[in-house]
């Protein structure tokens, strides 16, 4: 049974993320989780989660690193491991990312892509994230969840 039911809010707050460390080429969701298409959230196993916005960074382990532009793609899916297909894996939005020099001393990086969602997500599902291009050398994709569980 949900924690609230009228209206329902979310109880406990959730912050999740990955680093997106490798390319997926393909648009429509199909990939293997944690080689070409990454896991950034599991919604609550029993009452599903409320999933607010995505930020996405560009990070880098060395000074003044230029990443690659890139495309930055976001899905929501019943998949949790292994291989995701178009059919249980369902586009949520999609940005250009432009290159940024990472871990830079004098310029600040921004936020690459913010989504805000304001999803219910179904118990157990998962919110998926890729990038068209590989990282640079010593840079990567950092995506983090803003959500709370049922």
């Amino acid at each position: 049974m949900a924690g609230n039911t009228d209206p329902i809010y979310s109880k406990v707050g959730k912050i999740s993320g990955v680093e997106v460390t490798a390319a997926n080429t393909k648009s429509d969701g199909q990939g293997t989780i944690g080689t070409d298409i990454f896991l950034a959230f599991t919604a609550d196993s029993t009452n599903g989660s409320f999933v607010r916005d995505i930020k996405t960074f560009l990070t880098a382990t060395t000074a003044a690193t230029a990443t690659n532009a890139t495309v930055v793609r976001y899905f929501a899916s019943s998949a949790t491991s292994g291989a995701t297909t178009a059919s249980n894996t369902y586009p949520l939005g999609e940005f250009a990312v432009a290159s940024q020099s990472a871990d830079n001393s004098g310029t600040a990086t921004f936020p690459v892509a913010v989504i805000t969602l304001n999803l219910p997500l179904p118990a157990g599902w998962t919110i998926l994230v890729t990038n068209h291009a590989a990282p640079a050398a010593n840079s990567k994709l950092k995506t983090v969840v803003f959500a709370g569980d049922y």
